[in-house]
């Protein structure tokens, strides 16, 4: 699929049809992509050690970007609203 990206072609195109494929440029993309998550790895493995402040925050950033985010919680009623904070109040959540 992600020759498709690169070639702007359907999957369709390139399975049935004669498109020229640079394999070298294919594989140059493909060790690049693996370099990609090995710095990825380094880093996570070196946060705990960084000092600069500034460079965790981005390691985290980064890494909760690709999170999948949770879905939107469904709008509560008044009464579902002064409930959940009455339970808060009197510490049961």
């Amino acid at each position: 699929m992600r020759c498709c990206a690169v070639l702007g072609k359907t999957q369709y195109e390139v399975e049935n049809e004669y498109y020229f494929v640079d394999l070298p440029k294919m594989l140059i993309m493909k060790d690049q992509t693996r370099a990609e998550e090995l710095l990825m790895q380094i880093d996570i493995v070196s946060y705990p050690h960084l000092v600069d402040k500034k460079a965790r925050e981005t390691i985290v950033k980064r890494i909760t970007s690709m999170l999948p985010k949770p879905p939107a919680e469904s709008p509560k009623s008044a009464e579902e609203q002064y409930q959940a904070q009455l339970a808060r109040m009197k510490g049961g959540v």
